[in-house]
């Protein structure tokens, strides 16, 4: 069992509930303020246990992740993926004692790397860490890796809320929540829930900010009040909304009008796993454009992962993604009704 802060609580349909699933199988489940510092923790805890201090990493992935490895000394590797995610590696690939990083991307669970990882012996499989920060209301994932990374907070408006999950006893090193960041996240809410738009969104970016330049320091535990907001929320019923959102979403973009203009999904579907943070879309013009549409509803449209430059020739595949590819967002909590404002907003954008 992992090092708790707070006293288990069953007997809802929230974080504790979500996370027992993992506690129920032997894993050590550690909740964190962030998904990385739940990275943190797994890094310390392989250093000196096996691992080879080389990691491989998908070219696409959010540029916050790198940086983790890096100011942890270790050697990093890139790799690419097959149109399914599958990974596809340069020479032979990880060895074991390698680390292995996988994303589940925006929601949905990545077959095609889990896959990969269960083809291969176990005498022959590197360490497998499963960031399921983006994914971290999607079923049937964090299973497989000898670690799993979550990060509540990117799906509820709470100031913080992450965790590890680890086939190992991990030593819990936490700091307490920084309150800083929780106070300006709440704030950045506060913005967002009276309309003010463009101050909400500024004060989230500064938060990030703030979580951005704390790499170096110890990692952090949630704070007690996003833990029992967390727990007041219902898990399945938010999954099966996004899901719910995400489908009807997919299928106006199947219209004949917005596959001329140039919108792709990144997903061909929304399976009974996923659980979308954002729907993923390339597109093949300026994606100013539609972000502009967006705003002026209320929505945030984000490129998703702008990648190092230096990507643009060792992995020209993910490259390509990262400028490419932004997220169309899915109705607020509460305001399920703005579904025919982002479909509209879609439709004019094409006009």
């Amino acid at each position: 069992m992992g090092d708790r802060t707070f006293e288990l609580n069953l007997g809802k349909k929230g974080v504790d509930p979500f996370l027992g699933k993992y506690e129920k199988i032997g894993r050590t489940v550690i909740p964190t303020d962030s998904g990385r510092s739940a990275l943190v923790l797994a890094l310390r805890h392989l250093a000196g246990n096996g691992f080879s201090g080389t990691a491989w990493l998908p070219a696409y992935s959010c540029p916050s992740v790198p940086a983790v490895f890096r100011k942890s000394g270790i050697r990093l590797r890139f790799y690419e993926n097959s149109s399914d995610f599958k990974p596809v590696f340069p020479g032979s690939g990880p060895s074991r004692g390698d680390l292995l990083l996988i994303i589940h991307y925006f929601g949905f669970p990545n077959q095609g790397a889990l896959g990969w990882f269960r083809a291969r012996s176990p005498e022959n499989r590197p360490f497998l860490v499963e960031d399921c920060a983006g994914s971290s209301l999607s079923g049937n994932i964090g299973f497989d890796g000898d670690f799993a990374l979550f990060s509540f907070r990117k799906f509820f408006q709470v100031p913080d809320g992450g965790a590890l999950v680890s086939r190992f006893p991990v030593q819990a090193d936490l700091a307490l929540a920084d309150p800083r960041i929780a106070e300006k996240r709440e704030k950045a809410f506060e913005s967002l829930e009276k309309g003010d738009f463009e101050k909400g969104v500024s004060r989230l970016e500064e938060a990030e900010a703030d979580l951005e330049a704390s790499f170096s320091s110890i990692p952090r535990r949630p704070s007690s009040v996003s833990w029992a907001k967390l727990n007041a929320e219902n898990f399945p019923e938010e999954a099966r909304r996004r899901r719910t959102f995400g489908k009807l979403l997919l299928e106006h973009l199947a219209r004949p009008s917005l596959e001329s203009c140039g919108i792709r999904p990144l997903f061909r579907s929304v399976g009974e796993d996923a659980a979308p943070l954002v729907l993923p879309v390339r597109v093949a013009f300026d994606a100013n454009r539609i972000r502009f549409v967006l705003r002026r509803s209320g929505y945030e449209c984000p490129s998703l992962w702008r990648l190092n430059p230096a990507l643009r020739f060792s992995c020209p595949s993910a490259y390509a993604l990262g400028e490419r590819t932004i997220g169309l967002p899915l109705p607020l909590q509460g305001k399920d009704e703005d579904i025919e404002v982002l479909l509209h907003s879609l439709e004019v954008d094409s006009g």
